[in-house]
């Protein structure tokens, strides 16, 4: 009979996705990883398997936590405009608070991993049209062509990961609120 997990499994996949968060996929090694969850090596594989799989667990976990509170946020109740404004505003905030310093785990994956590891990509393809639904579903009700929602929502989608991306180059927080305004002086006229 197995023993029972002495962890906190939640905890150690927090660990995980930040040191890969923090220092992307090749550069983290296993001795990162033990030293970031306080498991020995051993009880990794054994619990979760090779460095492959603990990233892949890594990005379903800032996927069901960072990325699904903008999901949620553009689910809610809020105007179209409020809720594209709060989309860029996650970004403005996190810059401030240094959250973004290591940039977006995602977005990270897509620069370092997803053009030589299919199921990377796959991953981070599937994110990123989730979030694109999601930006599209908000702006129907105020746009009744669905092409118009589809391109407008590829405009913002773009700006939005394009700011978390400029976050971690040290860009200027006023670049990232420009998008903003960008964005919705494009949902105003469209």
């Amino acid at each position: 009979m197995a023993r029972p997990r002495e962890f906190d499994e939640d905890r150690v996949i927090e660990a995980l996705t930040r040191v890969f968060w923090e220092k992307g996929y090749v550069a983290t090694s296993m001795q990162d990883l033990v030293k970031a969850t306080g498991l020995l090596k051993g009880s990794l594989y054994g619990a979760f398997g090779d460095k492959k799989v603990l990233y892949m667990k890594a990005l379903a976990h800032y996927d069901k936590t960072h990325i699904q509170a903008g999901v949620d946020m553009l689910n809610g109740n809020a105007s179209v405009e409020q809720k594209i404004s709060s989309l860029f505003d996650m970004v403005i905030e996190g810059v401030n608070k240094g959250v973004f310093a290591g940039g977006c785990l995602l977005c990270n994956a897509s620069m370092e991993m997803a053009s030589v590891d299919k199921a990377v990509e796959d991953s981070v393809k599937k994110t990123i049209m989730r979030m694109r639904e999601a930006v599209t579903a908000a702006l129907e009700p105020t746009i009744n062509n669905f092409d118009q929602a589809e391109a407008l929502s590829n405009a913002i989608i773009s700006g939005y990961f394009g700011a978390r991306v400029l976050a971690k180059a040290g860009a200027p927080v006023q670049m990232i609120i420009d998008a903003r305004t960008a964005s919705l002086r494009y949902l105003a006229t469209s």
